[in-house]
Formats: structure tokens, sequence, C-alpha cells
């Protein structure tokens, strides 16, 4: 197969040096940003609103968000790994509210077994 591929380290359980030499493709692009490390093919968008009483230091960690005009500061998340964003949104607590897609909604309310 001639097509680019993408790994991702958490999943491998194992590497080992082997005795052949590695010519890299002419097509090669090496990346060049962090967030290139963290593209999925096809990412759920999600939406969390976060209280007025953390909007502030939300802001600062995530400026492309917006104000809710009720205080409350939402965000939206690309999401490749459900698992990663109920960890992302349970480090807030009550302060974070899931607004969409739903599947995501029930996600986070099942971590927390309610």
């Amino acid at each position: 197969m001639a097509a680019f591929r993408s790994f991702r380290a958490d999943r491998i359980l194992d590497a080992r040096l082997l005795g052949q030499d590695f010519r890299p493709q002419v097509l090669f692009k090496p990346i060049q940003t962090p967030a290139e490390l963290l593209r999925a093919d096809d990412p759920v968008i999600a939406k969390v609103a976060f209280s007025a009483r953390i909007a502030r230091w939300l802001k600062e960690r995530y400026p492309n968000g917006h104000d809710a005009g009720d205080g409350r500061y939402v965000v939206t998340f690309p999401v490749a790994d459900p698992a990663w964003f109920v960890r992302e949104v349970l480090q807030y607590g009550a302060e974070a509210e899931v607004l969409e897609p739903e599947g995501l909604r029930e996600a986070v309310r099942g971590a927390i077994g309610s």
C-alpha cells in the first residue's frame, strides 16, 4: 500500500531495530506543528460549556472559545478519542457541561455513574 499512515504511540506494544536500511519516501513531509500529531480522519465535534466561576482560566487555556452570554464559556473540541474527552471534561467536575453531541454527553455521565 502506498498510502501514508499515522500510528498512535500509546498503542505500540513492541518495537525492534531491524537490519534493513530505511529510505525515506520522496513525498515524505515531516510534521511541522504539534497539532499534526493530534489529528484524526473523522473527529467528532463536541461543545462544552464551562461555568462562569472558571471561565477566566478556560479563556486562557482555550482562547478559541466564546462567551455564552450567561457567563459561561463554550469551547469546541475535535474529539478523536472519547476516553480522552471524558477525562478532559471530568477534570473540571460540576464546572463543565457537555452540550453536544449526546453520545459524548452520555459517555461523561456514564463515567461518573449517574
